[in-house]
């Protein structure tokens, strides 16, 4: 049972995060993956739009910033391609003023089907 608070668009702008690293639950869809090659450094990135909760102080800024994904160590991620709906969680921080979450823990959000 996932029991972090939803990710909101406070929470991957560098400028209004507290402490810089904190952990969250983030859910939304992979837009980008990044493939290492065969030789040099062997992360796994995906690029998420994360659907953000609301900020009750926020004005004008709905957008939220794309949540960087990255598996170190890993070639492949079973289940994340581009398209894949994802709710993951852990900390997120800073590299290069980017919000990075490292080896997150994630499930895959199955498709609705209406009959």
């Amino acid at each position: 049972m996932v029991t972090e608070e939803p990710v909101c668009a406070g929470d991957l702008d560098p400028a209004t995060a507290a402490g810089g690293r904190h952990r969250v639950m983030a859910t939304g869809q992979v837009v980008e993956v990044t493939v290492p090659p065969v030789t040099g450094v062997q992360n796994f990135t995906a690029l998420l739009v994360p659907e953000c909760a609301q900020d009750p102080g926020a004005r004008g800024r709905a957008e939220p910033r794309p949540l960087l994904l990255v598996w170190q160590g890993q070639r492949s991620v079973p289940g994340v391609t581009a398209g894949t709906r994802l709710r993951c969680v852990g900390i997120v921080s800073f590299r290069d003023g980017r919000p990075t979450m490292f080896n997150p823990r994630y499930e895959i959000i199955a498709k609705q089907v209406s009959r």
